[in-house]
C-alpha cells in the first residue's frame, strides 16, 4: 500500500516576545495584532465569543472581572493594555467569552511527563503534542516576561491565556482536553487555559500550582500535566466541578504520567461515559505512551520522545485529520530541568524543531510551516 497523499498547506507561526509592565506587554499585544493581517482576522473573528456578563453567570462586568482577577491577578491590566491599545472597550474583549464558563476544550492532545530515575542524563522531560485544526487557533508562541511574575513561555489563547509553557522558576504546565464535548455545565468556573497561565505567573512549583488549582473553580473537562525541576509531577484530571490528582516524585513506583483524551483516575473513569466519541483513539494514544516508555525505559532518551511525536498515527502521535479537527498544530520537547522547549510548528514528519529559551529578544519571528492534510480527513 503507497503512502497517503497530502495536500501541503502553507501556514505561519509566531513566536512573539513581550516584557515590561502588565500594561506595556498589553500594549505590545495590541501592536502586534495591528500590525498582523493573520492576527487582525484572528481577532475579528473572535470577537463572537464575547459575550455580556450575564450569559456568563455573572450580574455585570465588574463582577466577573473581579473574579477572573482573583484567581488570576494582574490579567486585568495586561488586557487593559492590550484593549487600549487595538481602541476596544475591555468588556468586549473575546477574553472573558473564552475564559468564564467556556464550551469544552476540543483539542484532542497528548502528553507525557518523565522524572530523572527513567531519563539518561537526569532530566525532567515533558513531550507535548496539540491537535485540532489550523484555521481556528491563533498559532502564537509567546514568551512573556511581565514585571512582578515569573517570565514563561508557551502557547496562547487570545494573546493572554496559555495552553502550555514553562517558567523560569522550572515549573511546567500543560492541558489535554478530556474527550467531553458539547455537555451542559452544571459547574461554573475558569477555563483550564486561564489556570494554566495563573500558574505559569505565580508559582513556582508543582505543590504552588496544585494549591493554586484546587482553589480555583474551573468549569470544563481537561487534564492537566504539572512537573517541576525538582523532580517531581503531577496529574489533575477535572470532569465539572469532579476532581482527582495523581502525584509522582523520587518516592513513587511509577517515574512518569501522562494523559491523553479520557480519563484515567479511578474515581474519574465514570465521566467516560459522556466521551464523544474519541475515546478509541485515545486509548490507542495511550497504548503507545506505554509501549515507549515499557520498551525504552529506563534509560529514556529526548530522542525516544522525538520519536514517539514525530511518528505518524497509527504507530505514533502524529496527525494529519486537520478537517476533523485532529491534525498535529504543535509538537512541543520541554527540557524542565534547562527551561527550555524544542518546538515544531504543526505535523513534525514535515516541518523541524526550534530550540526556544526564556531570554530570546523582544519581537516577533515568522516560522513557515506546511500542514499535511489527508484529503478525506
Amino acid at each position: 500500500m503507497g503512502k497517503p497523499k497530502y495536500e501541503l498547506v502553507d501556514g505561519t507561526f509566531h513566536n512573539l516576545v513581550v516584557e515590561g509592565s502588565a500594561y506595556e506587554v498589553g500594549k505590545q499585544l495590541a501592536k502586534y495584532i495591528t500590525e498582523n493581517k493573520t492576527a487582525m482576522d484572528f481577532f475579528k473573528g473572535a470577537m463572537k465569543f464575547a459575550k455580556p456578563p450575564k450569559k456568563l453567570g455573572f450580574r455585570d462586568f465588574e463582577s466577573l472581572q473581579s473574579f477572573v482577577e482573583e484567581h488570576c491577578p494582574g490579567i486585568t491590566e495586561e488586557l487593559q493594555g492590550l484593549t487600549d491599545g487595538l481602541g476596544v472597550s475591555l468588556e468586549k474583549y473575546p477574553f472573558w467569552g473564552f475564559s468564564c464558563n467556556p464550551l469544552n476544550p476540543k483539542g484532542n492532545c497528548s502528553q507525557l511527563a518523565l522524572l530523572p530515575s527513567v531519563t539518561t542524563d537526569g532530566h525532567v522531560y515533558v513531550g507535548r503534542s496539540y491537535e485540532w485544526t489550523y484555521t481556528e487557533e491563533e498559532l502564537v508562541l509567546l514568551t512573556t516576561r511581565v514585571k512582578g511574575k515569573a517570565s514563561h513561555i508557551g502557547f496562547s489563547l487570545a494573546l493572554t491565556s496559555r495552553y502550555d509553557g514553562v517558567n523560569e522558576h522550572g515549573l511546567l504546565a500543560s492541558m489535554t482536553g478530556g474527550g467531553i464535548f458539547n455537555v451542559p455545565l452544571r459547574h461554573k468556573g475558569l477555563a483550564c487555559w486561564v489556570a494554566i497561565r495563573s500558574v505559569l505567573d505565580w508559582c513556582s512549583s508543582v505543590e504552588d500550582a496544585l494549591d493554586r488549582i484546587q482553589s480555583t473553580p474551573m468549569s470544563g473537562h481537561f487534564n492537566i500535566v504539572l512537573a517541576d525541576s525538582e523532580g517531581h509531577a503531577a496529574l489533575v484530571e477535572f470532569a465539572d466541578g469532579d476532581i482527582e490528582v495523581k502525584q509522582i516524585n523520587s518516592d513513587t513506583q511509577e517515574p512518569y504520567l501522562f494523559s491523553v483524551n479520557h480519563f484515567k483516575l479511578p474515581k474519574m473513569v465514570k465521566h467516560n461515559k459522556l466521551n464523544c466519541g474519541i475515546i478509541t483513539h485515545s486509548k490507542i494514544r495511550q497504548s503507545l505512551i506505554t509501549k515507549m516508555i515499557q520498551e525504552k525505559g529506563p534509560r529514556i532518551t529526548k530522542e525516544d520522545l522525538r520519536h514517539l511525536f514525530a511518528t505518524s498515527h497509527p504507530e505514533g502521535l502524529c496527525n494529519y485529520f486537520y478537517r476533523d479537527g485532529f491534525g498535529t498544530l504543535w509538537s512541543m520537547l520541554f527540557d524542565v530541568s534547562e527551561r527550555t522547549v524544542d518546538v515544531c510548528f504543526s505535523a513534525p514528519t514535515h516541518n523541524k524543531y526550534h530550540t526556544f529559551r526564556l531570554d530570546g529578544p523582544v519581537g516577533v519571528t515568522a516560522y513557515p510551516a506546511v500542514f499535511p492534510i489527508l484529503p478525506w480527513s
